[in-house]
């Protein structure tokens, strides 16, 4: 009786398995929440995002490239952001490739294809403008930019919700 009484102790006192999504939206709330807070929740989300979570190392990365909650820091933005999007999390992947435009066209052509994959409307917008004006490595072809654009219309009205 006394080693049931323990394991259920024991089970009680350790966070379930879901514990990763209250500290999502714990970390969101202070984030939000204004200066004072945000410290805070850049630390909970460095440690949802080294348990694996895309939208943890996305906002982290939102944090660093902003200033929220410490230093601005473009270098670790980008490395927040790019773990995002090696997680799949769009935004991520298209916050990304703008971040790279200027010093690494090809990653930034990557991360821009990769969130057009997978629909995400900002991304269609802007590989349509690439292609109408044959930018970012992409050849001009007002065909394909038209078809982008009409694939960015339509997935807007798709959105999915944030990370």
């Amino acid at each position: 009786m006394r080693l049931m009484a323990w394991l259920l102790a024991g089970a009680l006192a350790s966070p379930p398995a879901s514990a990763a999504p209250d500290l999502m939206a714990r970390a969101k709330v202070l984030m939000r929440a204004g200066d004072a807070s945000q410290p805070q929740a850049r630390a909970l989300f460095e440690r949802a995002a080294g348990q694996g979570s895309g939208p943890a190392a996305y906002y982290l990365g939102l944090m660093h490239k902003n200033g929220m909650g410490g230093p601005q820091d473009g270098d670790a933005a980008l490395r927040w952001l790019e773990l995002a999007a090696q997680r799949g999390v769009a935004p991520a992947m298209f916050i990304a490739a703008n971040m790279l435009l200027e010093s690494d066209e090809a990653r930034a052509r990557y991360w821009l294809d990769a969130a057009c994959d997978r629909e995400y409307p900002e991304a269609l917008q802007q590989k349509s403008v690439a292609l109408a004006e044959g930018r970012m490595g992409y050849a001009h072809n007002e065909e394909q930019s038209f078809l982008y654009l009409k694939m960015a219309t339509h997935a807007m009205g798709h959105r999915a919700e944030e990370p």
